[in-house]
């Protein structure tokens, strides 16, 4: 006999909640189907989300903020689908998700004169005797990053090393850090990194020891951006890898991804959460949103936009996720 709760609904063990997300993210990453078959989203979204919906309703409620931890890490909450709606989650709610809520403390904030630190790696590199590929569409990335904001300072290739991106932090103040590149997960600190120019890394430790030292309100980094591969996936050091990194040593608000994903896909999504971000006023995770929904209604978007009709699989917008302070 099933375990139901007050309202009659079943109750799910842990044991099988994590076994469907993990079969929820395998069927994500692998990306088998073109179309994509929204069953286990929807099952999830029954189990995770549809017991909360009388005190959630989206005329009320804008934007849902996960604490997860544990195998809930993995999991793209924006890629949940509700089947009564025939809508993603992310449609109805922005989205965001933060280790806790101490770290959090939700002010809106000027934008209009942000400075922007743009860190990006286009040319292939070798580290440790492993090759990381060329970033075809980082160079475009980088063009609109920088057109969106115009007071910046570019860190490319050959200049996009820890002592110089070091050196930067120490002489200025930058609210917006932006980090195109690899990176890699690995057993000890050392292992996980971030590829830099000259085929030299920057270390978990370093970055975190780099934003430790700027320890005052007037210096901490407003929002870091990490378009690199799997930069949310954290170990036992981090809850959420270098994102959780950065936000315990002080930067606010954190963009990153749940897994690799390419980097034409990304450069898309990047571009117009900025523009959302920058130009409209909107919270962080509500440009994050916008975003991530032009990107599902893609096949449904002008030809003279140029966005890639297979972007509307959440293989390429869910892993993108909004850590910290989502305002």
């Amino acid at each position: 006999m099933e375990d139901l709760n007050q309202k009659g609904e079943k109750i799910v063990s842990s044991d099988t909640l994590q076994k469907k997300i993990a079969e929820f993210r395998t069927g994500l990453v692998k990306r088998e189907e073109i179309n994509y078959d929204t069953t286990i989203a929807s099952q999830l979204y029954d189990w995770i989300i549809r017991p909360f919906a009388e005190d959630i309703k989206p005329e009320k409620v804008k934007t849902l903020v996960f604490i997860q931890d544990g195998f809930l890490r993995s999991v793209p909450m924006a890629a949940l689908y509700d089947s009564k709606l025939n809508k993603y989650l992310v449609e109805t709610y922005a989205v965001a998700t933060t280790p806790s809520l101490r770290l959090t403390t939700p002010k809106l904030r000027d934008r209009s004169t942000q400075k922007a630190l743009i860190l990006d790696l286009t040319k292939e590199a070798t580290i440790d005797g492993k090759t990381f590929e060329q970033l075809f569409a980082v160079p475009d990335e980088v063009s609109a990053v920088e057109s969106i904001f115009p007071n910046h300072t570019p860190l490319i290739d050959d200049n996009f090393i820890p002592e110089i991106f070091q050196d930067k932090l120490d002489k200025t103040t930058y609210p917006i850090v932006h980090i195109a590149s690899h990176a890699q997960f690995g057993i000890i600190p050392e292992d996980t990194f971030i590829v830099t120019g000259k085929n030299q890394k920057l270390t978990i430790s370093q970055l975190e020891n780099s934003l430790r030292n700027l320890n005052s309100k007037s210096d901490s980094v407003k929002l870091l951006t990490l378009t690199a591969c799997e930069t949310a996936v954290g170990d036992d050091r981090a809850t959420l890898g270098l994102a959780g990194v950065a936000l315990q040593v002080g930067v606010k608000s954190a963009i990153a991804s749940l897994w690799s994903v390419t980097d034409q896909s990304t450069s898309e999504l990047v571009k117009t959460f900025y523009t959302n971000y920058r130009n409209t006023g909107m919270s962080i995770a509500e440009a994050l949103q916008t975003a991530q929904i032009r990107m599902i209604h893609a096949n449904k978007l002008p030809l003279s936009e140029g966005v890639n009709i297979m972007y509307n699989h959440p293989v390429y917008w869910a892993p993108m996720v909004a850590i910290g302070n989502w305002v």
